[in-house]
């Protein structure tokens, strides 16, 4: 797996330089708890083989806003709108409610919350 670094001012960049829709395949948008920060991920594989995988992440503080790919992934909706509610993340332009009712105030998959 491919593992590339990136940060919330170069995310639209570093992933509209890579992405090419007849080529990779967006598989799923993650987030994790790294201490007091979250390490949220973009996955992305090949669609001839060997179907390698690529990786983009960046470390943030939860209150960040993360920006959205979906002007690259129109699918990538989708997962934002997922972490949104599941992990209690800000995504630019995405609302609570899509998993979750839009007033519920926990975040089930943050440790501790």
């Amino acid at each position: 797996m491919n593992k590339i670094e990136t940060t919330a001012e170069t995310l639209l960049h570093d992933i509209g330089a890579f992405y090419q829709p007849h080529r990779h395949h967006f598989m799923v948008m993650n987030a994790v708890e790294v201490g007091p920060q979250l390490e949220v991920q973009w996955f992305f594989c090949d669609y001839a083989p060997p179907c390698a995988e690529t990786v983009f992440y960046m470390l943030i503080d939860p209150a960040t806003e993360v920006p959205s790919i979906r002007g690259i992934v129109a699918s990538a909706w989708v997962a934002e709108a997922e972490l949104v509610d599941l992990m209690n993340i800000r995504i630019e332009g995405t609302k609570k409610g899509f998993v979750l009712e839009p007033d519920f105030n926990g975040s089930p998959l943050r440790k501790g919350e």
